[in-house]
């Protein structure tokens, strides 16, 4: 059987360059997952020549294989697999092209683009087409974090209850573009309220603010929001915040015991009988479960290749999961434009203008 065509849309850092990060957990990038699970790029694109070239060697593609329009890629050769690691802006239109170009499977990394309307365009074009579409919030393959929906759904911590989630960042850089759509609580911050669902279900209802460092308009340095679930669980987040470090944390409190995982750690508490007050009950330490660590971009891929081999295959992480998780941010701004107003879930589409919201 002739090897699977594989193009590759953009060879930037989360397309394949974080391969050389020393410190990383490999494989790290779509390209090194891909590879990890058996998946060969056999095509590549990239709107700069010296990135595509070094990438074209780091992968021993030959120049025919190397690509500066992703139209022509797709026109070409029709790759069953069609990985989109490009700026959010291109995001849309990549992938409907894929999707018209006879692609089976897409995984675009995350978010799914900037704009509500253009993203419903996408689903729908990938669903017309028979397009299985995988968004890239990889957290959702990670061992970890399924280890804790485990814990979860078995009761290890009563009812979940409250939530605090911090994605603490340096503050916004450069320009703001419309088409990007939104600032540090979308583009970190949508792999923290993608967990929210994936952990705690839908989400019923946001309310939040955005501020921004020293600046009037432009994307946000730092959001705060309160989303509810709807089995009633209440977050607390906080996205940006112009730190000096990078922070991803959940703090889940239940009835009877307490979840704690972040970048590196995690930690179970479990409520017993307390060692320090008469009569009270605390929460003492307990074994975290083991787990098997795999990394999260390889099973992406062993995803994908399962679904090449069986289109029934299920999808972890879906469009309409990246849909999801772009309406709530987009519902964050909202309400912080209407004075901190609860906005309801789900939202029309077009009573979100970006740039209106950021004075753009």
């Amino acid at each position: 059987m002739a090897a699977r065509k594989i193009a590759l849309i953009g060879c930037g850092r989360i397309g394949a360059l974080l391969e050389e990060d020393p410190l990383r957990t490999k494989p790290c990038t779509h390209w090194g997952g891909a590879r990890a699970a058996g998946l060969a790029v056999t095509h590549a694109c990239d709107i700069d020549p010296a990135r595509l070239a070094r990438f074209g060697e780091i992968a021993r593609l030959s120049p025919s294989g190397l690509y500066a329009s992703f139209r022509e890629l797709l026109d070409e050769h029709r790759p069953p697999l069609v990985i989109v690691a490009a700026w959010t802006q291109a995001h849309a239109e990549i992938v409907m092209h894929a999707a018209r170009s006879g692609a089976r499977v897409i995984v675009c990394e995350k978010p799914l683009c900037g704009d509500l309307g253009l993203a419903r365009k996408m689903l729908r074009t990938c669903e017309r087409r028979g397009v299985r579409l995988i968004v890239n919030h990889e957290r959702r393959y990670d061992s970890r974090y399924r280890a804790v929906k485990r814990l979860i759904e078995k009761g290890a911590i009563g009812q979940p209850r409250t939530v605090h989630a911090s994605i603490l960042t340096g503050p916004r850089r450069g320009a703001a573009a419309a088409g990007e759509g939104g600032g540090v609580l979308l583009h970190d911050g949508t792999h923290m309220v993608d967990m929210i669902r994936f952990l705690f279900g839908e989400i019923a209802s946001v309310e939040g603010e955005f501020r921004r460092d020293r600046r009037h308009k432009g994307f946000e340095d730092r959001a705060l929001a309160r989303l509810c679930t709807k089995d009633g669980v209440e977050v607390f987040l906080e996205a940006g915040g112009s730190r000096r470090y990078f922070q991803f944390e959940l703090d889940i409190s239940g009835t009877d015991g307490r979840i704690i995982i972040g970048n590196g750690y995690q930690e179970l508490r479990r409520a017993g009988e307390s060692r320090l007050y008469a009569g009270f009950r605390d929460l003492l330490p307990s074994p975290f479960p083991s787990f098997r660590r795999v990394s999260a971009f390889t099973e992406v891929y062993r995803e994908a290749r399962r679904i090449l081999n069986d289109p029934r295959t299920p999808v972890s992480s879906s469009g309409l999961d990246g849909y999801r998780a772009l309406e709530a941010v987009h519902a964050v701004y909202l309400s912080s434009a209407r004075g901190r107003k609860r906005v309801e879930l789900p939202v029309n589409p077009a009573i979100i203008s970006i740039p209106e919201i950021f004075k753009l």
